[in-house]
């Protein structure tokens, strides 16, 4: 059978989700506590791998077993107690033998949270990008509002990417006030480049600082888009800010919220 498990993590500790030689990740835990409860090698296939220091909320994790003694929703607590603090399985259920976590998704949402303050409390450090100024919610929602639809997104693409396509489809991209001082960046699409999200953050906020300076901004958001070159676009923002929030299936494998 197929199970499939949503997953939660604080990414600050681990050297991104995908498995790795020597350092410490995500599927690496997973996998470890997997073989200690099956008492042999599980594979695991993820929704979206994450990059170093990035966390999530919402990262779905399917693989096979043939062990009919532990019945689909176990699997969650029976990883938990062996799985350390900064990993959890929220939830965990069966799904059809031609499910793959990463392939069948449709959606991926992403939220990217930033602090607005001459300092951060810190228990927000770990998990949020402190900018100085709060910005202009207009202006940057005008500038995000350029990213929805289909574009080759090679600007926000990492250099030398092993990405065949850089085209991706963008449902909504906006920003919106959190609690207190706090910004969210929210974001939608089919799927991502790696280090995608965190260009786009990184560009959006170095523009609004320009105007906030009163300082002018060469180009337009569609301008950068459209040639299609890394170096035009801005900073990467932090890892630490960004979370995999969601993933969406075709029901009625969408898992359980």
């Amino acid at each position: 059978m197929t199970i499939l498990m949503k997953v939660a993590y604080d990414g600050t500790e681990f050297c991104g989700y995908q498995i790795q030689r020597s350092d410490r990740t995500v599927q690496g835990e997973l996998e470890s506590a997997l073989e200690k409860l099956l008492r042999r090698p599980v594979r695991t296939v993820c929704a979206g791998r994450t990059d170093t220091g990035v966390h999530a909320l919402g990262q779905y994790v399917s693989f096979s077993t043939d062990c009919p003694g532990i019945e689909p929703s176990s699997f969650a607590p029976a990883l938990n107690s062996r799985l350390p603090k900064d990993v959890t399985v929220m939830a965990s259920r069966q799904v059809p033998d031609d499910f793959h976590a990463q392939y069948s998704a449709r959606q991926r949402h992403y939220r990217y949270f930033l602090y607005a303050a001459p300092a951060i409390l810190p228990h927000r450090r770990r998990y949020a990008w402190r900018i100085p100024e709060f910005p202009s919610l207009e202006r940057l929602n005008r500038d995000a509002s350029a990213l929805v639809g289909t574009h080759d997104f090679s600007t926000f693409a990492m250099l030398g990417g092993e990405q065949r396509s850089t085209v991706r489809t963008i449902s909504y991209a906006r920003f919106e006030p959190d609690r207190d001082d706090g910004l969210e960046f929210r974001i939608g699409a089919t799927g991502f480049l790696r280090r995608m999200v965190r260009s786009i953050v990184g560009t959006l906020i170095e523009r609004e600082r320009l105007c906030l300076r009163g300082q002018e901004v060469p180009l337009s958001l569609e301008e950068i888009l459209a040639r299609g070159d890394r170096r035009g676009a801005g900073t990467t923002a932090p890892p630490w800010g960004l979370f995999l929030y969601d993933v969406e299936y075709e029901p009625p494998n969408q898992p359980d919220r």
